[in-house]
């Protein structure tokens, strides 16, 4: 019997996961008549169709969804073994490539990065920001080992783990006239000039949302597309924002920003890791996260209570 590749579970799982040949190849970095051919060796071997194809992309048959959980498996395993012969030495070692949303750069990082890397001098740590759909595009495409988000993809491929609750606050400067850290409710709020993330952003359209059902007060709204100008933008004029708190962690007791819990409407910003399924975390990425996960839940604020 002809042994079934490495190589092969990889191209099936693209294809699968992608729901395309072309979209599979993208991400596996190869060309589509290669990959195709891989595919077809494959269904040779195993004497079952995988997939059928149309212009529309390729959908897994019975045995190809029977097929994908057994790969997904392979390659795990695969995987966490040749991860475990590299730590076999014992130290906590290697490269940690890590993608994180702007709140948590600007926020949670410099609460424990510059002491994470003196303790951790063998830990090499390559850091992009970006958001939450490239982050995940990036997991997938293996350019990153991990991204901390705020809305995780539902891929076939991406493992989700909630790390942090976090809540949304209203980000102003002392010309708004509000008094630091008392819970709000937006509805009852004057109309406010809003500052708010592009579309490119979850949060973009859990705010319209909101503008749209009447539960905040818009006069104006300008859109900005970088976390820390919002901030300094608000910080120096009467405008307001809506952010995660994480974002403004470092502003706490600032005189410059009124940072206000929202009570009313209800809005979340939980932080949540997404990793590939098939391809574990190496203990120095573990040991990143959970230092990641310490941080959130030391820094978490307290929820404000809800309308009555």
């Amino acid at each position: 019997m002809i042994p079934i590749t490495i190589r092969q579970l990889q191209y099936f799982v693209a294809v699968y996961e992608e729901a395309s040949f072309s979209k599979a190849a993208a991400r596996e970095h190869c060309s589509q008549p290669a990959l195709s051919a891989q595919i077809r060796n494959l269904e040779q071997v195993l004497d079952r169709s995988l997939f059928e194809r149309s212009v529309s992309g390729a959908t897994p048959t019975a045995a190809g969804l029977r097929f994908y959980r057994h790969s997904v498996a392979i390659l795990r395993s695969i995987n966490a073994a040749t991860l475990e012969m590299a730590e076999a030495s014992g130290q906590i070692a290697g490269k940690v490539q890590m993608g994180l949303i702007p709140t948590v750069v600007r926020g949670l990082l410099p609460a424990f990065l510059p002491q994470f890397v003196e303790s951790h001098p063998m830990i090499e740590i390559t850091l992009i920001q970006g958001f939450s759909d490239p982050l995940a595009r990036a997991v997938l495409e293996q350019e990153i080992d991990f991204a901390v988000v705020l809305e995780p993809p539902r891929h076939e491929g991406i493992e989700i783990t909630k790390l942090a609750d976090d809540l949304m606050v209203l980000i102003s400067s002392p010309a708004l006239g509000l008094t630091p850290g008392l819970p709000v409710r937006l509805p009852e709020l004057p109309a406010l000039n809003l500052v708010v993330p592009s579309p490119n952003h979850i949060l973009r359209h859990n705010i319209e949302r909101r503008i749209w059902t009447k539960e905040i007060n818009v006069a104006r709204i300008l859109e900005m597309d970088t976390v820390h100008g919002m901030i300094d933008f608000v910080a120096h004029s009467a405008w307001a924002t809506i952010l995660p708190f994480t974002a403004v962690l470092c502003d706490v007791g600032s005189e410059r920003l009124c940072i206000n819990p929202i009570s009313e409407p209800h809005l979340e910003a939980n932080l949540y890791l997404i990793n590939l399924t098939r391809r574990p975390l190496s203990q120095a990425a573990r040991v990143l996260v959970e230092e990641i996960k310490r941080q959130a839940a030391i820094h978490r604020p307290a929820r404000p209570p809800g309308p009555a």
